[in-house]
């Protein structure tokens, strides 16, 4: 197989990070400033070549134009030798984050310059994901660090990347808005050229994805460049009515602070000002969760009803609104909203506008004819419905995303998937036998907790055995559990009631303790000898050059980069010996050694084979005409023309189970509308 290693630079008046790529690609201002590319052949000989913003243009006014200019005659072979490549269904192309060398492509080269199309992505390979597939850093810079390679990313030429890829400052002096110094064109090329060489080094480092793996992939490239259809004029008036609120509240706050604060987003000031009222042990910080728990106790009513500004008009998630107009392409698409193995265990993560982290909002609102509503009345009749005009819009954020005209949404939420799997990895044959039989388990765990029948109408002991169900399969002790519980619930439980719910879920799921402490000590036996298979249960460990690889039972892997085992002072003080590995902080982001424990490492089996099992349903959903547009945790959402899915259908074909996983009792629970909701 021949493959070909590209990377474009380009220029554009949006950001790439605010709009995606593929509203990126489609924008007027966009340019390619050069295309860099390598050809690998099989034989290992190798060939580059650069094409130059000139070069593109000369190759325009030649093949488009009819016009010859032949002292570019030579350079512009290299554009007759990737076209010739790009025709050649045999040839793969490979890039860093490919979806947007695919935007560009597509949307530019073969729509201004008439290059062949490439949209058959079983013709892509995209190295960020084999290295995300791996553990390893996303972005380009820091993966080549974490492997050691010889081939490191220009940080020079990134600098005047950045300032050649944005518009300028406007001056009285030079009111060009772009930097086009011939000195930093060459720079460019050679910061692109070096872009490719570090991406073919990753690549030639990693092992490709195994083939159902590739399979996944190329489904979610179909899915984010299908993407969701957004509500335009819904959004517009979103906007609109957001920004009436918040000015009217804005100016409420300035005048009951007297001028002091002028914005409820002026933290600071607003900060400085609270101060003078409230100390500082009743109120640490500005923050929501704060600000509702001191608004119980508050008996100022100016101080009350500033704080309460404060929550409407700071509200983050009307935000959202802002991005969506951003994102949204001229079909009334937003695409590139999920990232493919967002986390090290394969599943699936947010990006752009970010529908995972959605507010849930509040039930007393119908999401549906809140957006009607929007869509129907002026901003006055709007506000006299609904006097907190902000939480009204941003419940009704998920309706924003709708069907396109001709179709509806169908989608299904897997139900207290990993808790099933955690049972059914574990053998815990108690809890899979209420789970096949239908029973509540959450109610039965209760009933030992409590050491009575409980039921359905007993709401806060059910509610405590569902967290425990939920919460308890990774090894959480009763301090974290407690903390879980008034987050999660609002249930303020004491720390003995909290000790009691962890012992009786290990009491009653033995399996499941031992199911932590035989794969903690199977990883650490597989790392000591290096090169064995060690197998324990479904699960196999194995080190492999630099990885610990722990393969699912779906076969696929999941990665531990640069393993050792060493000892480890836990958080109780006890020394342990513990697995270690390198891996990206999830807070600073930063590349850094870190331990884990056998909870820990369940909790990641667990998640990955939960993942692979919706991978599958998805996969069998799209061979049956569902057209699937997102996936939110655990939930898939499609499309389908209007009154052909079948609700029961779409659970069916979700849950069906490939033959490692016949005994998993995994349901969901399915619906169709016009417009997505929670």
């Amino acid at each position: 197989m021949i493959k070909v290693h590209l990377d474009f630079e380009t220029r554009s008046e949006p950001s790439v990070v605010d709009v995606g790529p593929w509203r990126y690609s489609l924008d007027p201002s966009t340019t390619v400033l050069c295309l860099c590319y390598q050809i690998e052949y099989p034989n290992g000989k190798t060939q580059f070549a650069t094409i130059t913003k000139d070069l593109f243009n000369c190759w325009f006014d030649n093949y488009v134009m009819s016009c010859v200019y032949p002292n570019h005659r030579a350079d512009i072979v290299c554009i007759e030798k990737i076209i010739e490549l790009a025709k050649d269904k045999n040839v793969r192309f490979f890039a860093h984050n490919s979806m947007f060398e695919y935007c560009m492509w597509n949307n530019i080269l073969a729509k201004s310059y008439r290059f062949p199309e490439l949209k058959d992505f079983d013709r892509w390979e995209c190295t960020a994901s084999k290295a995300a597939a791996h553990a390893l850093p996303r972005a380009l810079g820091k993966c080549a660090i974490a492997l050691h390679l010889t081939q490191k990313k220009d940080e020079a030429g990134k600098r005047i990347m950045m300032k050649m890829s944005k518009p300028k400052k406007i001056s009285a002096k030079d009111k060009t808005i772009w930097n086009d110094k011939d000195e930093d064109y060459e720079i460019l090329y050679d910061y692109c050229k070096q872009d490719v060489l570090v991406e073919s080094a990753i690549d030639n480092a990693l092992p490709p994805l195994i083939p159902l793996e590739r399979e996944v992939w190329k489904l979610d490239q179909i899915i984010n460049a299908r993407g969701v259809n957004i509500d335009r004029a819904a959004l517009d008036k979103a906007i609109k009515f957001v920004t009436i609120f918040k000015d009217k509240l804005n100016n409420e706050l300035l005048d009951l602070t007297s001028g002091a604060v002028s914005k409820a987003t002026e933290v600071a000031k607003l900060t400085r000002y609270i101060r003078d009222f409230v100390d500082e042990t009743e109120l640490p910080n500005l923050n929501a969760t704060n600000i509702t728990e001191y608004l119980k106790v508050c008996t100022d009513s100016k101080i009350r009803r500033i704080l309460e500004i404060r929550q409407q008009a700071g509200k983050s998630s009307t935000s959202k609104l802002e991005t969506m107009k951003l994102c949204i392409c001229p079909d009334g698409n937003i695409r590139d909203i999920l990232m493919y193995h967002g986390a090290s265990t394969g599943r699936w993560s947010g990006k752009g506008i970010q529908v995972q982290n959605f507010p849930r909002g509040d039930k007393s609102y119908d999401s549906d004819k809140v957006i009607e509503d929007l869509k129907t009345f002026d901003y006055d009749t709007f506000e006299f419905i609904y006097p907190n005009v902000v939480d009204a819009i941003s419940t009704a954020l998920r309706g924003f995303i709708k069907a396109e005209d001709g179709e509806e949404l169908i989608a299904a939420d897997f139900s207290a998937i990993e808790a099933r799997v955690v049972l059914w990895l574990a053998g815990a044959e108690k809890g899979l036998k209420a789970f096949r039989e239908g029973a509540d388990i959450y109610c039965e765990l209760a009933s030992e907790i409590y050491k009575r029948k409980i039921t359905k109408k007993d709401k806060d002991e059910r509610q405590l055995g569902k967290t425990g169900v939920l919460g308890c399969g990774y090894q959480m002790g009763p301090d974290r559990f407690k903390a879980q519980v008034k987050a999660q619930t609002g249930l303020d439980i004491s720390r003995e009631t909290a000790d009691l719910v962890v012992k009786t879920y290990r009491a009653t799921y033995p399996e499941v303790v031992a199911f932590w402490y035989t794969q903690e000590k199977a990883a650490i036996k597989a790392v000591r000898e290096a090169g064995r298979i060690i197998k324990e249960g479904p699960v196999m460990w194995k080190v492999q050059g630099k990885f610990l690889y722990c393969r699912l039972p779906s076969t696929r892997c999941i990665a531990y980069y640069e393993p050792i085992v060493k000892p480890i002072e836990t958080k109780w003080g006890e020394v342990k010996e513990q697995l270690t590995f390198m891996a990206e902080n999830s807070v600073t982001r930063k590349w850094e050694r870190q331990h884990t424990y056998g909870g820990a490492i369940v909790e990641n089996i667990v998640q990955a084979t939960a993942r692979d099992l919706m991978a599958w349903g998805m996969l069998n959903l799209e061979k049956h005409g569902y057209k699937i547009r997102m996936t939110v945790h655990d939930e898939v959402v499609a499309s389908c023309k209007k009154g052909t899915g079948d609700v029961k259908e779409f659970e069916r074909l979700l849950c069906t189970t490939p033959k490692w996983a016949t005994t998993c009792p995994i349901v969901a629970e399915g619906w169709v509308g016009e417009r997505y909701r929670k």
